[in-house]
């Protein structure tokens, strides 16, 4: 029983993994700006919260080697006591055995203070080195951060650049769609048609008037030359009839 629990436990836990998964995917499609917005807000939370973590090692370092500075010098003063101690009983022999006496004394305190400035000295240096290392930390998750800034300005002029171009180039195919309508289109090549068959039809109607012109006038040049020819003859004939008039009733051959 228990171990079907813990199966459909850990498949469900998959399953809503690969959801919440597929789930972001689908956001970065529909709105990728907000999602790295959200992205680099979310590491910025971090970082801030990392960044006090790093102020409190940087506090234990500072607290550490305060320490160790101070068994430091507590354990220098006590070895400059010895010395000058051990130096007034070279200077007055008299009193040696009372200066070197105090100055076991104090060197058995010195080792004591030697033993923990050693301690607070080691634990001031492994201070210093995690404050090494979260201080690495955190310059990595700053350039991080930078980082995801400058590839989202990057991305969204990228981004303006291409839309731009886009727009660009639907605007040039537009026009060249409307040069190419102008061109072509149906309207403009009915109209050119009709242009080009009055032209030929009013050509044809200009040579069919000047050749029926000339060959009307032709014609009536004709005619007035028929007319007149008619006239003169008629003329002597009827100047014959006036000035001739026979009375003989029988016809002579004159041929």
């Amino acid at each position: 029983m228990f171990k079907k629990l813990a199966f459909w436990k850990n498949y469900g836990e998959g399953k809503l993994a690969q959801a919440g998964d597929k789930v972001l995917e689908a956001m970065v499609e529909l709105d990728p700006e907000g999602m790295s917005k959200a992205e680099i807000a979310a590491e910025r939370e971090k970082f801030e919260k990392f960044c006090l973590e790093v102020e409190e090692y940087r506090t234990t370092y500072e607290r550490e080697a305060a320490e160790a500075e101070a068994a430091r010098k507590t354990y220098n003063t006590k070895m400059d006591q010895i010395q000058a101690l051990e130096s007034a009983a070279q200077q007055s022999p008299e009193k040696a055995e009372k200066f070197l006496g105090a100055a076991d004394k104090l060197r058995d305190e010195a080792a004591s203070l030697l033993a923990d400035a050693r301690q607070e000295i080691e634990e001031a240096e492994q201070a210093k080195a995690d404050l090494d290392d979260v201080e690495a930390i955190q310059k990595e998750m700053a350039e991080t951060i930078k980082n995801m800034e400058r590839n989202l300005n990057k991305a969204k002029a990228e981004m303006e650049r291409a839309k731009r171009a886009e727009d660009r180039a639907s605007k040039r195919a537009e026009h060249q769609e409307r040069l190419a309508g102008l061109r072509s289109s149906t309207t403009g090549g009915v109209a050119s048609e009709a242009i080009a068959r009055r032209t030929e039809d009013a050509k044809k109607r200009t040579q069919a008037a000047n050749r029926r012109a000339e060959l009307l006038g032709n014609q009536n040049k004709k005619q007035e030359n028929t007319s007149s020819a008619d006239d003169e003859v008629a003329a002597i004939l009827a100047g014959v009839s006036r000035s001739v008039e026979r009375t003989e009733t029988e016809l002579p051959d004159r041929l």
